[in-house]
C-alpha cells in the first residue's frame, strides 16, 4: 500500500465541535434556559422523530422596513411545489422600540424536537437573548482593517449590546478569540487582536497564475508555428512552460481546496455549537470569498443544511470593499479565455486535445470551477440560502449591522409537519409566499429529508445514506464487518478506534456515457448516539473510484478499510453504522452497543484484545502515531473473518497501561470453547515503551484446533488488580 494511501486509511479524526466553543454556548444556553419552558411536540406528529419543520421569516416593504401585521391567512409554506398545511404561527418582534430590548414570541408556537428539522422554538412567551457569532475569514491587511473597523464601530455604539455576541477567526485553524458575551471590553480586546494579527498568505496569486498560462499558451503557439533549426527548440521551450503550467494549476487546486476545508469546518463547528440555542441566530461572516472547489462544494452545501436545520441565518460581508477591478470581470476573463481556446482547438477535429493538454470536457468543468471563484457565487449561495443577506461592493460595512440586528428581532416564526411522509434524504425545498403585494421575503430555502440527525449536521452524501436508518425492515443489501475498540491510555482515555472493512465486490460500478471507464459512488457512515438520542460523534467518508474499463475487476476485489479515533466521554452509547452504495441506492445498516468505562490514571487498565488481520512496516519517514502502530509495524485488525488453519498461527495484540501499584504486570493466555478453559499458559510481556505502556504482540499456533469458533482471552494481573479481555477466534479447515 502506498504511502498516500496508508496516510488516508489511518489517521484520528478530531471534532468538530471545540469544547472551548461549546462551553461558550452552553454558557448562553443556561443564561437563556430560565427564560424558557419545555418544548411540546405539535399535533399530529406523534410518530418516533417526526416533527415540524421550523422556518422563520423575515418579510419586509418596499422601504426595507420589517412588516409586522401579517396574519397566518396571509401565507403560504410550499415544499417541492406542495402545499403545506400550517401547524403554528409565531410572529416575534421587538417588544419595545429600544434595540436593547429581547423579542418576545406573541403567539404559542410549534416545538421543534429531534426530527426532521430545526431546533430553535420558542415556549409560550419566552424571552431570548438574540446570538450574533462574528466569523473572520482569512483576509488581506486591507480587508481585515475595513472589517475590523465595521464590527469595532457598531460594538462600540450600542449601549447596551442588544446580542450575545462571539468573535472567531477562520484561517489555518479555527479560532476562538472571545466567546459568546454582552462584554464590550472582551469584544473590543478580540477585535484588538485580529486586527494585529496577520493572516496566512499562498504562494501565488491570480495574477502570476495568468502569467504563467499566458506563457504556456505563446510558447505553444510559437512550437507550432517554427519551421525548420527553430522546431527543437520551440518545442522545448513550449513543453518547459507547459509543465510550468501545470505546476502552478496543481498548487493552485491543492490551496484552494484547503481554504475550502478550512472555512466548510470553521463554520460547521461554530453552526453546530449555536443549535443548541433556541430562536433566530445570526453568522456575520467577513470574507473576500470562500473557495468551493469541486472536491468542497458538497461539504458548502451541508454547511447550508446545517445551517438551516440550526435556525442559522448567515450574513456574508465582501471585505474586499469597493473593488476597483471588478471580480466578475475576471472570472468572465477567464471564462471566454477558456471559450476561445476549446473553439479554436476543437473546430475541426472535436476529440483532440487542447494546447494545453486537457480535453474539452475538463476544459468546460474548470470554467464551471473558476465561475464558483467569484465571491457572489459563494458569499451570495451561503447568505441566499440561509436566508440572509450578502453586502458587498462597498466601503461601508457597518450599515449591514443594522439589517441583522432587525432580522434577529423581527421575524415570523412558521411551522409545519411535511405532507410527504417519505424521508429518503433528497433535498427538499421550501418557498415562503405572502399573499400582499409589494414584499419582500426571506427564508431558509429547504433541508435534507433525513428524519432524525440526532442534532449532527448532514452533508450532501451522507443525507440519503442516513435516510436508511428509517427503513424498514433495516437494510442489509451486502456484507461488512464493523468493530470499536478502547485503547484507554491517559493522554486519551476515551479513545475508541473505529473499523469498517468493506468488500467492494457487492457495490455497484457503473460504465461512464463513452464506455470506456466506470465510477463508483458510495459513503461509509458512523455515528455515536448517547442515552437522549444525540449524536456525540460523528465519523463519515464518500469515496469516488473511477478508472478505465480494464481496471474493472481490480476495482471489483479490493478492500476499502474505513477508521477513524474519535474520544468518548465516559458512557453507553448506540453506534450505528451505514454503508450506501448511491448508484443503486441500497444500503447496509449495522447497530451495536460501546461502552466507555471511567478511567483510573492509578489503576491497570488494558485495551480491546484484537486478532491481526496482516502487518506492515512502515518506512522510517513515514508519521508512526496511533494504537495500531508497534515501533515501525503498522498492524490490521480482523474484525471476525474465519481463520484458515493454513495459515498455522494467527496474531495477536493488546496494549497494557500499568497502574501505580510497584508491582510489575503478569499476564495469562487462555483459550476457550463453549464456556470451557482448554488451555492456560504463561504469557511473558513485553517492556514499557517510551509512553510507559506494554505493546503485547504475539502468536497462537492453529495446528492442534480443529475447525470451530473459540475465545481467547488475556488475563492481565499488578498487584491485587486483574483486567481481562478477549475476543472471537473462528477457524477453518
Amino acid at each position: 500500500m502506498s504511502r498516500s494511501h496508508r496516510l488516508l486509511l489511518f489517521f484520528g479524526a478530531s471534532a468538530i465541535f471545540t469544547s472551548s466553543l461549546r462551553g461558550d454556548v452552553s454558557a448562553v444556553a443556561a443564561a437563556n434556559a430560565d427564560q424558557q419552558q419545555t418544548a411540546q411536540r405539535t399535533a399530529g406528529s406523534e410518530k418516533a422523530g417526526v416533527t415540524a419543520v421550523l422556518v422563520d421569516v423575515v418579510v419586509r416593504d418596499k422601504k426595507g422596513m420589517p412588516v409586522r401585521d401579517l396574519q397566518e391567512s396571509d401565507f403560504e409554506i410550499l415544499e417541492d411545489g406542495a402545499s403545506q398545511a400550517v401547524g403554528s404561527f409565531t410572529p416575534i418582534f421587538e417588544a419595545e422600540a429600544s434595540m436593547g430590548a429581547a423579542p418576545v414570541a406573541t403567539a404559542a408556537p410549534v416545538a421543534a424536537g429531534t426530527g426532521a428539522e430545526g431546533t430553535g422554538a420558542l415556549p409560550p412567551a419566552a424571552k431570548v437573548t438574540p446570538i450574533t457569532a462574528l466569523v473572520f475569514d482569512r483576509l488581506s491587511p486591507e480587508g481585515r482593517q475595513l472589517a475590523v473597523k465595521a464590527a469595532r464601530a457598531y460594538v462600540s455604539e450600542k449601549d447596551p449590546l442588544p446580542s450575545m455576541m462571539g468573535v472567531f477567526g477562520v484561517d489555518l485553524a479555527f479560532t476562538s478569540y472571545a466567546s459568546f458575551t454582552k462584554d464590550r471590553a472582551a469584544l473590543q480586546k478580540a477585535l484588538d487582536t485580529i486586527e494585529t494579527r496577520a493572516s496566512s498568505t499562498f504562494g501565488m496569486d491570480r495574477d502570476q497564475k495568468a502569467r504563467i498560462d499566458d506563457n504556456a499558451a505563446f510558447t505553444q503557439q510559437q512550437a507550432e508555428s517554427a519551421t525548420g533549426a527553430s522546431q527543437g527548440a520551440a518545442g522545448a521551450d513550449a513543453q518547459l512552460a507547459q509543465m510550468a503550467k501545470d505546476m502552478a494549476t496543481g498548487f493552485e487546486t491543492l490551496e484552494r481546496d484547503e481554504q475550502g476545508y478550512t472555512s466548510v469546518n470553521g463554520l460547521f463547528a461554530i453552526i453546530g455549537a449555536m443549535r443548541q440555542l433556541p430562536g433566530r441566530k445570526s453568522v456575520v461572516l467577513f470574507s473576500e470569498g470562500v473557495a468551493i472547489p469541486p472536491a468542497v462544494h458538497r461539504l458548502f452545501l451541508g454547511v447550508i443544511d446545517a445551517a438551516n436545520r440550526a435556525n442559522v441565518s448567515i450574513y456574508t460581508m465582501d471585505a474586499a470593499g469597493l473593488r476597483t477591478d471588478s471580480e466578475q470581470r475576471k472570472i468572465a476573463d477567464q471564462v471566454n479565455a477558456a471559450g476561445k481556446r476549446g473553439l479554436t482547438s476543437y473546430a475541426s477535429t472535436p476529440r483532440r486535445e487542447t494546447n494545453s493538454n486537457e480535453p474539452l470536457t475538463e476544459a468546460l468543468e474548470r470554467n464551471e470551477d473558476a465561475l464558483r471563484q467569484d465571491p457572489h457565487t459563494g458569499l451570495g449561495e451561503l447568505a441566499q440560502g440561509t436566508g440572509g443577506l450578502i453586502f458587498d461592493n462597498t466601503n461601508n460595512l457597518r450599515t449591514g449591522f443594522d439589517r441583522v440586528e432587525s432580522d434577529l428581532r423581527n421575524y415570523y416564526l412558521i411551522g409545519y409537519t411535511p405532507a410527504n411522509p417519505t424521508y429518503a434524504g433528497a433535498f427538499r425545498k421550501i418557498e415562503v409566499r405572502v399573499k400582499r403585494s409589494g414584499l419582500t421575503v426571506a427564508a431558509r430555502k429547504g433541508y435534507f429529508a433525513v428524519r432524525d440527525t440526532g442534532g449532527a449536521p448532514v452533508n450532501t452524501w451522507e443525507a440519503a445514506a442516513l435516510a436508511a436508518l428509517d427503513s424498514r425492515p433495516v437494510p442489509n443489501a451486502f456484507p461488512y464487518r464493523v468493530g470499536a475498540l478502547q485503547f484507554p491510555s491517559s493522554e486519551k482515555p476515551g479513545l475508541v478506534p473505529v473499523v469498517v472493512d468493506l468488500k467492494t465486490a457487492p457495490l455497484s460500478f457503473p460504465t461512464t456515457e463513452d464506455q470506456k471507464s466506470f465510477k463508483s459512488d458510495f459513503a461509509v457512515i458512523v455515528r455515536f448516539l448517547d442515552a437522549q438520542n444525540k449524536v456525540v460523534r460523528k465519523l463519515s467518508q464518500h469515496y469516488e473510484m473511477s478508472a478505465t474499463l480494464d481496471r474493472l475487476d481490480l476495482a471489483k476485489n479490493s478492500d476499502v478499510l474505513f477508521y477513524r479515533e474519535p474520544e468518548l466521554l465516559p458512557g453507553v452509547y448506540r453506534m450505528e453504522t451505514i454503508v450506501y452504495d448511491r448508484p443503486t441506492a441500497k444500503a447496509s445498516v449495522r447497530y451495536a452497543t460501546v461502552e466507555v468505562p471511567k478511567v483510573d490514571a492509578t489503576k491497570l487498565r488494558m485495551s480491546s484484545m484484537v486478532l491481526v488481520k496482516r502487518s506492515e512496516k512502515v518506512g522510517a519517514d513515514e508519521p508512526k502515531t496511533g494504537p495500531f502502530f508497534v515501533k515501525d509495524v503498522l498492524l490490521y485488525p480482523n474484525l471476525g473473518e474465519e481463520i484458515s488453519k493454513a495459515n498455522k498461527e494467527v496474531g495477536f495484540f493488546f496494549t497494557v497501561y500499568p497502574g501505580a501499584a510497584a508491582t510489575k504486570p503478569e499476564a495469562v493466555l487462555e483459550l476457550m470453547q463453549n464456556g470451557k478453559s482448554l488451555a492456560q499458559v504463561p504469557l511473558p510481556l513485553d517492556a514499557l515503551n517510551a509512553s510507559g505502556q506494554i505493546q503485547q504482540v504475539g502468536r497462537l499456533p492453529l495446528d492442534a484446533l480443529a475447525p470451530g469458533t473459540y475465545e481467547l482471552r488475556a488475563i492481565v494481573k499488578q498487584g491485587s488488580e486483574q483486567v481481562v479481555r478477549s475476543t472471537m477466534l473462528h477457524v477453518a479447515s
